[in-house]
């Protein structure tokens, strides 16, 4: 009796099936686990007095890192009243770029104040936090 093995066409097919297979497992599982996540770096922030006399301008200078990032929203602890970017346009900051926020808010004197600021970058988000008290 003869034993008969797998045609050279059929085995090529499993072959090419199997290399494609572990293709896509590498680019879908561990290309993505190789990308750093994006950073939200906060160097440092500077308070002064607004020209109105009311609110406080705050100057906050980030760096992002791992990725290009997008500004979406802030917050503060504890809650102001008034607080709002000082841009008119979409805020971003180019991977390993160092740039300044300015935010103008209600703050009261001698309260220590958190401002979280919350970023975008593609399907990540990045978080940068400022702690500062206005005097």
């Amino acid at each position: 009796m003869k034993k008969r093995g797998v045609s050279p066409v059929i085995a090529t097919i499993l072959l090419i099936a199997l290399v494609t297979a572990a293709a896509a497992i590498v680019f879908l599982v561990v290309i993505p686990m190789l990308n750093p996540a994006p950073k939200a770096i906060v160097q440092e922030s500077n308070v002064v007095l607004a020209g109105d006399g009311l609110n406080y301008t705050v100057t906050i200078t980030i760096q992002a890192e791992g990725n290009d990032i997008l500004y979406t929203d802030v917050s503060a602890s504890p809650i102001v009243s008034y607080l709002v970017l000082d841009s008119t346009e979409p805020f971003s900051i180019s991977n390993g770029a160092t740039k300044q926020i300015v935010f103008t808010g209600s703050f009261t004197i001698g309260i220590e104040y958190t401002l979280t600021i919350n970023f975008s970058s593609g399907e990540s988000t990045a978080i940068g936090t400022a702690v500062f008290t206005p005097s």
